[in-house]
């Protein structure tokens, strides 16, 4: 993969994230750059981004307890990027920069994971709205 570095996640970085987000309408992650910011470099919480040139082509977002468990908040890939390997690269990065023996991941696009020979396991989750707390 030609012309692609990947980094950890920065402030410098945050506008053109906020933008391939964004493009895809995941609206929790576009309304407020500094929440953004924020949740991206908390704590226990690795971010590392895929640049071409200038642009953020790919992110990925992966909580760990840097031991056993990981946890995958955010993977995204530009559409123009989809499919020539940066999603394995950046979870493989993202993993083994977080630590954990095992990544686990709750998703809608099943297809894609199961590719890469990821076991299917059931999942919830609750919104702070569900448990009757405020946003």
């Amino acid at each position: 993969m030609t012309d692609i570095s990947i980094d950890t996640f920065a402030r410098t970085h945050l506008d053109r994230l906020v933008a391939l987000v964004d493009g895809e309408g995941w609206t929790e992650y576009s309304e407020d750059a500094d929440r953004t910011y924020r949740a991206l470099t908390g704590p226990g919480t690795t971010t590392l981004v895929a640049t071409a040139g200038q642009r953020v082509v790919g992110a990925i977002q992966v909580q760990s307890d840097g031991i056993i468990q990981a946890h995958l908040s955010m993977l995204l890939i530009d559409r123009e990027w989809r499919g020539r390997g940066l999603g394995s690269r950046l979870l493989r990065d993202a993993l083994d920069q977080a630590g954990g023996v095992q990544l686990d991941i709750r998703t809608r696009t099943e297809g894609y994971y199961e590719r890469l020979g990821a076991s299917r396991s059931l999942g919830y989750r609750l919104t702070r709205e569900n448990l009757g707390l405020a946003r």
